[in-house]
């Protein structure tokens, strides 16, 4: 009875071998489920215009003799670097001094106290929000297709919805899945950790980090027990996957693809050492 059980578990089998197809996606993306797809994350700073700063008039005034020593110039505001769509900025404020800058608004010489905005200069009564007119001049307010807004107007006129918390989104804008995301709000549904700018996964509908995603959902070989990523050649037998380079004789290590082979508990083995008692 013994010797027949034993010919029934050494019977030769053969195995075929597979190519995973190559799945749209990151080249690291791993698991051959076809159903999976890949994304990446980008955070999209909208466009802004930027003009440069202008030219400042010399303040016309009656020849008078050199004066002892000379009163202090206001210096000129440093060069403005544009900011991403939606980020909330202030005006600073200069006192009068002997240089009057052009006003952006209305195009005149500013004689006395003025705004330095979006590298631009501004009367303090002229500097208003484009849609509710409100005074900008000490408050908060958001550049938005070359106007300026309040925060209020920008936030019901122009601010993208959180696809997650469903608020008005102020400053950076995560642009993933058709939608629109805060940046924190945009996150792994296992660790519940912001993607930023790194890549994620899809997986029932549901947004993965590429270590969340490799151990919950991708394909291990059976031999060395590293994912299956796209493109691998692997070998499915005795129930389990396995890399092509990993499906070998547990007794001598030899290549069995393609080749007939023999199993005994669970483990592939080689025509010769089909009979091996130490497995």
């Amino acid at each position: 009875m013994k010797a027949l059980l034993w010919e029934l578990n050494l019977r030769p089998q053969r195995v075929s071998v597979l190519f995973q197809p190559v799945r749209d996606g990151p080249a690291h993306a791993p698991g051959p489920a076809p159903s999976t797809t890949s994304s990446s994350v980008k955070v999209q700073p909208l466009p802004q215009a930027a003009p440069p700063p202008p030219a400042y008039i010399p303040n016309p005034s009656p020849a008078r003799p050199p004066a002892p020593s000379p009163a202090p110039v206001t210096p000129s505001p440093a060069p403005f670097l544009p900011v991403a769509r939606g980020v909330a900025q202030r005006a600073e404020r200069f006192a009068a001094s002997s240089r009057t800058p052009l006003c952006s608004a209305c195009n005149s010489v500013i004689r006395g106290p003025f705004l330095v905005a979006l590298g631009r200069s501004w009367h303090p009564e002229e500097f208003n929000c484009h849609y509710c007119h409100v005074s900008l001049a000490d408050v908060s307010f958001v550049e938005e297709q070359n106007n300026v807004y309040c925060e209020n107007c920008y936030e019901e006129f122009f601010a993208p919805t959180c696809a997650r918390c469903n608020t008005k989104i102020m400053g950076e804008v995560m642009h993933a899945l058709r939608q629109t995301w805060h940046t924190t709000c945009f996150v792994c549904a296992a660790c519940g950790k912001p993607f930023g700018n790194s890549l994620f996964h899809m997986e029932d509908g549901e947004p993965y980090c590429e270590k969340d995603y490799v151990a919950l959902f991708s394909t291990k070989c059976h031999g060395c027990d590293f994912p299956v990523e796209a493109g691998d050649k692997f070998i499915e037998a005795l129930g389990h996957t396995w890399h092509d380079t990993c499906f070998v004789c547990a007794v001598c290590h030899v290549n069995l693809e393609g080749q007939p082979f023999y199993s005994k508990k669970d483990k592939p083995l080689c025509k010769k050492h089909a009979h091996a008692i130490n497995v």
